[in-house]
């Protein structure tokens, strides 16, 4: 089996559309949350995800959760305006089945695959939705990987970085952001795990198509900076 690993997915269609373009060789997707917030095609996104991920392959971001029962991502001081601007708009394009599907994610998942046991969250098994933990954290993600009972695999986004570490005998990836990267590049991130072997991958997209979509989404203001994010791979 060849899984595609997506996370952080925020509302930004094209990105989206370029990884599954890239990845068009995987089995399926198993997604890590986030459909939703700071992009300008909520509907595209969370429809897409609805027919092409299978029930029990994907887990509620905080943002999914904020959309879904209306209440606040909890975001860094620095995203938090940002959000909040976003957020009503998304609101406002997002019907209710759309918002009750967010609402009813699961925050914890887990599969067999090839005999390991592989297990996934948003952000971190002690904290499903909210925790933020570098990915040069060592000592955390130890602990994280004890926390998660000492999965062969452990899968998280939220950090919006990519990284493959080993720590013991759990192999922890995060196959960063489809939609706003936070790691200096432009491209739509994502992993490609055939249940042995992972792979990062980036998928060029029209970043400025975007930018102009995002255009009537926000305040000119919110606009700018999040066009900037998108154009600098996180550099606000």
């Amino acid at each position: 089996m060849k899984l595609g690993i997506i996370s952080d997915i925020h509302g930004n269609w094209p990105a989206l559309e370029a990884v599954v373009r890239q990845a068009k060789k995987v089995d399926g997707f198993l997604c890590l949350g986030d459909i939703v917030n700071y992009g300008p095609h909520p509907v595209q996104c969370v429809e897409w995800v609805q027919k092409h991920v299978w029930s029990g392959w994907i887990v509620q971001g905080n943002h999914d959760r904020a959309l879904g029962l209306d209440e606040d991502p909890r975001c860094s001081e620095p995203y938090r305006e940002m959000a909040a601007a976003m957020q009503a708009y998304t609101a406002s394009q997002l019907n209710f089945q759309h918002k009750e599907y967010l609402a009813s994610l699961p925050v914890s998942g887990n599969l067999l695959i090839n005999d390991a046991k592989v297990v996934f969250f948003h952000a971190a098994p002690s904290d499903p939705l909210y925790a933020y933990v570098p990915k040069d954290d060592s000592r955390q993600w130890s602990d994280e990987t004890v926390f998660a009972h000492h999965p062969d695999f452990l899968l998280v986004g939220h950090t919006h970085t990519a990284f493959v570490r080993q720590y013991g005998e759990t192999t922890v990836i995060n196959p960063g952001s489809v939609g706003q990267t936070k790691d200096g590049s432009r491209g739509a991130c994502y992993a490609i795990w055939d249940g042995y072997e992972v792979e990062l991958c980036q998928a060029d997209y029209d970043v400025k198509s975007v930018i102009r979509d995002l255009q009537p989404c926000a305040p000119e203001p919110i606009v700018q900076r999040l066009s900037k994010i998108l154009l600098t791979g996180g550099r606000m």
